[in-house]
């Protein structure tokens, strides 16, 4: 009898704990949730999902961040001259690019509307240690009055691209920061926020119903420059995945603008290469199809989960689609997910396929225009966290194919600038770092592996002068 209650009570234990998961995960996905725009977002007309979904303009708020479209330019390999295509993501802001603006756009806007009715509500941010969806929330919450609380789960690989994120963020002032040195009071702090409806979490990667809505803005973005000329149409796009969530609005961005008759995405043989960048969504996915298989539709930070959402959402506020079937159907036969090991490898860092794939970020040449704020000669940063695992595999096909006459695009999601804000970032990193040895080694490991961006951090010295010439001062 006793026996039997034990295992009793450690089945219903079991049961309670995935039950409170499942609670907080799920909370944390919906926290950020729609709102109206204020008569300040209604004088701006630059958005891609508003031109071609006009019914949301009025439902639905939304801050562009940056200045759009971004461009698509073409890059050539040293010597052989094979070519393909970028959409420039990387140049979406001078304050901070890459494909996480995207994502911020209506989730920001929510929060400006949010927190101006509830100036006492605590925003926080899931990340990696060198998170670029941290680097992006604090920087652009900076600038419309949200201030946002970084929760570091983990530290990544040590690289110096992530500590130069890590140190962006603090240089911005954030009222707090959590990290996996306290893990207890991080998930409490996530949990309350998740209760109270009125503190505000954004989810790993900024997924969400408002991330996702933010990247379909980017495909029909790239649907108006085909259109327009500014590109051929596509054959194979390639993008990272990290939460999902770019991937997610590729998609459904790519069905919609089928579905309304744009000259676009209309190639046969039309793929999305998607790779993922987490060793252990890679070994699921190989193992279990993490990323296509029905189940998924239950998983948040997958694609079937988003397109459900998103879907729902979208008939409800009027559009005359459902596009959940679409995209499932899309996902099932133009989205090829590349989960090798060897190229996935370690999560925040380079494998030894993209880090010989990114040696040529010195080599490119790169035709097209450049913003006025743009620094250097346009080339874009291939990082090991992210863009250089899909580079790795465009450039091998690249070489492999000839002149086939594919059409090949990179979604390049690595901002070109590294930001440094108004307050001194070195000052509160020492104070983190004195505290945390784990914090300490991984910033004393982290090495440059760009031939283009070379520095260092030594936490036992003053190491300003030594990685301070890689960032730029944000105009805020």
């Amino acid at each position: 009898m006793i026996v039997g209650f034990v295992v009793g009570a450690l089945v219903v234990g079991a049961i309670a704990a995935l039950v409170l998961v499942r609670w907080l995960v799920y909370g944390m996905y919906d926290s950020i949730g729609a709102e109206a725009p204020t008569a300040d977002m209604l004088r701006d007309e630059s958005s891609a999902l508003f031109r071609h979904l006009p019914f949301l303009r009025t439902q639905l708020a939304w801050r562009p961040l940056g200045v759009f479209p971004t461009p698509v330019h073409t890059a050539r390999l040293p010597g052989s001259g094979r070519a393909f295509w970028l959409k420039r993501e990387d140049l979406a802001s001078p304050l901070y690019g890459g494909n996480k603006v995207r994502t911020l756009q209506h989730q920001l806007a929510a929060l400006e509307v949010h927190v101006a009715a509830h100036p006492e509500a605590a925003v926080l941010c899931v990340g990696s240690a060198g998170s670029n969806q941290v680097v992006a929330a604090t920087v652009h919450g900076t600038g419309l009055g949200v201030r946002v609380q970084p929760c570091y789960l983990k530290p990544d690989a040590p690289e110096l691209d992530n500590t130069l994120n890590f140190l962006s963020t603090l240089s911005f002032g954030p009222p707090r920061v959590h990290f996996w040195r306290h893990k207890a009071a991080m998930l409490r702090a996530l949990a309350a926020a998740v209760a109270s409806g009125v503190d505000k979490v954004f989810f790993m990667g900024g997924n969400s119903v408002l991330g996702v809505l933010g990247q379909m803005g980017a495909a029909l973005e790239l649907a108006e420059q085909i259109q327009a000329g500014d590109m051929p149409d596509v054959d194979e796009i390639y993008v990272p995945v990290g939460s999902g969530c770019t991937l997610t609005g590729l998609v459904l961005g790519i069905v919609l603008a089928r579905h309304l008759g744009l000259h676009a995405f209309r190639r046969p043989g039309l793929k999305v290469v998607a790779v993922p960048i987490h060793p252990a969504s890679a070994s699921l996915s190989r193992r279990l199809a993490f990323y296509v298989s029905p189940w998924s539709s239950f998983v948040p930070l997958t694609p079937r989960f988003g397109f459900g959402r998103v879907a729902a959402f979208l008939r409800r506020r009027g559009l005359d689609v459902d596009l959940e079937p679409l995209a499932v159907a899309f996902l099932s036969t133009h989205v090829d997910v590349i989960a090798d090991a060897d190229l996935v490898g370690r999560y925040g860092a380079h494998s030894a396929r993209s880090a010989a794939a990114a040696a040529f970020d010195a080599h490119l040449e790169v035709d097209g225009d450049l913003p006025s704020w743009a620094q250097g000669d346009g080339r874009p940063w291939l990082c090991g966290h992210f863009v250089a695992k899909p580079f790795a595999v465009l450039l091998e096909r690249l070489e492999a194919s000839g002149d086939d006459g594919v059409v090949r695009l990179l979604w390049q999601t690595k901002s070109s600038v590294q930001p440094r804000g108004p307050v001194d970032e070195w000052a509160h990193f020492e104070e983190l770092t004195a505290a945390c040895p784990v914090l300490r080694k991984w910033a004393d490991n982290g090495r440059p592996t760009s031939v283009l961006r070379r520095g260092h951090v030594h936490t036992t010295k003053d190491s300003r002068a030594t990685y301070r010439p890689l960032m730029t001062k944000a105009a805020l």
